[in-house]
């Protein structure tokens, strides 16, 4: 499962989904050098609890899966190419076997 699919599970459980998503990916964007403690205390001051459990979902897949990561099965048009040449050069190694042997 991946960040993104359990946080829509959770955002779905939440008492304001659409507060828990927008923290979610506000927490999923944050820089190395930004108050993630400050804006957490914040949100707990305010009792956004909602927000306050995206935020730090949002904090934890940034974590677990980097921005710049693409999953296994990404369908962006990069990865695709990628994996098309590297099921091309597999197939061409195992012809290049066949003829050899």
């Amino acid at each position: 499962m991946t960040p993104f699919e359990r946080a829509e599970a959770r955002a779905a459980q939440s008492s304001d989904p659409a507060m828990f998503r927008a923290a979610f990916h506000l927490g999923r964007q944050t820089g190395p050098g930004e108050d993630t403690d400050g804006y957490v205390r914040q949100l707990t001051a305010q009792g956004e609890t909602a927000a306050l459990a995206g935020y730090l979902e949002g904090l934890a897949s940034r974590r677990e899966f980097p921005a710049d990561a693409h999953p296994r099965n990404c369908g962006c048009t990069g990865c695709q190419v990628m994996r098309d040449c590297r099921h091309y050069t597999l197939r061409l190694r195992s012809c290049r076997k066949q003829v050899a042997a």
